[in-house]
């Protein structure tokens, strides 16, 4: 009897730890499949503020996203679908689906890693900008699988 409660447990605790790693798995490739369209119809090189894979630190990816959704909207687009694809991005990053999934850091590993502004990461242009929010996507993404 009692194996069979622990079975129907664990079976249970299974279930319900897919169930919360699918939305954020959902939202990732949400967010990818925009910026991609975004990507594809940009107008105009822009110069805005980039971190990258190399400035980061796993403490940091936290912030590292909330500048890309902050500087998303300023990439130039061609059409209104692509302004909405925009939006999309950073309504989804705003989502604490995702902010939980990156920030498995407590918040004495935070203070002590000592993540950059936003402003302080070197101006890029708006391609190598998408470039490097989808290698921080992918990075992200590949820590949920």
């Amino acid at each position: 009897m009692k194996a069979s409660v622990c079975l129907v447990f664990a079976v249970v605790c299974w279930m319900a730890a897919q169930a919360e790693e699918s939305p954020k798995i959902l939202t990732l490739s949400k967010v990818m499949n925009e910026l991609n369209k975004v990507n594809h119809g940009m107008v105009s090189c822009k110069s805005l503020n980039s971190p990258t894979i190399n400035d980061l630190k796993d403490c940091c990816v936290a912030s590292a996203l909330e500048c890309f959704r902050s500087q998303v909207l300023n990439l130039s687009v061609a059409d209104a679908k692509l302004k909405r694809s925009q939006r999309i991005i950073s309504h989804e990053l705003r989502k604490s689906v995702i902010v939980k999934s990156v920030s498995s850091c407590k918040t004495e590993e935070i203070q002590t890693s000592q993540c950059k502004s936003c402003d302080s990461y070197n101006k890029v242009d708006s391609r190598m900008f998408v470039k490097n929010f989808q290698t921080l996507l992918q990075k992200v993404s590949s820590k949920q699988s």
